[in-house]
């Protein structure tokens, strides 16, 4: 099994790569716990990511920026992670979960082996003043599998045009702050890479 030094390092070249790249350009909607117009939707982006090693479940992590999961079941690689977006209004329904990438030119997106990820709605959260564990977010995973939902990333990244998808309506709960955790089963080799940029991220869209 590969250490969290290995680990850390391969993070690492990731953002390595990453902000070699020009800034994507697209409009991003702006976070606001307001509601959209009639027949609309708006969207929350992701506010704060946070990488979990369920093999070392106390290795507590800072909030990076950008969306990373991977298993791998040769070496056991085993990458989560647990994703904060808010605030919403208290009138907000349908909540679903979406992300958004860069063109190629500007983005980057690795979708490597298979795609398929699996999400569950958080129950809470834990403090995170000294970083967030595995751990320490086991407590409020607690939603059984009727409740889970599966972004696939699969191919995604061939795509040339920027775009968007969703995935997960009627799996999530609206509040005023919605957790998430993300994983790869381990059953395929998987590793999903989204740069954060102002096009490109994590969001949860909403009506009211």
């Amino acid at each position: 099994m590969a250490s969290i030094t290995q680990i850390l390092t391969t993070l690492a070249w990731f953002v390595t790569i990453a902000v070699a790249l020009p800034a994507g350009k697209a409009p991003r909607t702006v976070n606001a716990p307001s509601c959209p117009g009639a027949n609309t939707t708006a969207r929350v982006y992701a506010s704060a990511l946070y990488t979990l090693f369920p093999d070392e479940p106390q290795e507590a992590s800072q909030p990076v920026s950008d969306f990373h999961v991977q298993y791998n079941n040769q070496t056991g690689l085993n990458i989560q992670q647990a994703v904060v977006f808010g605030k919403f209004p208290k009138e907000a329904t349908g909540c679903a979960f979406g992300w958004a990438q860069d063109d190629a030119v500007n983005g980057v997106l690795v979708a490597g082996g298979d795609g398929l990820l699996t999400g569950r709605q958080l129950t809470g959260f834990p403090n995170v003043t000294q970083g967030v564990s595995a751990a320490a977010v086991k407590p409020f995973d607690t939603v059984g599998s009727e409740r889970e939902f599966h972004p696939d990333f699969t191919s995604w990244d061939r795509e040339i045009n920027a775009t968007y998808h969703t995935s997960g309506p009627g799996k999530i709960t609206c509040s005023e702050d919605i957790y998430l955790i993300f994983e790869k089963a381990p059953t395929t080799n998987g590793n999903v890479f989204l740069k954060k940029t102002e096009g490109a991220g994590l969001f949860i869209e909403y009506m009211c």
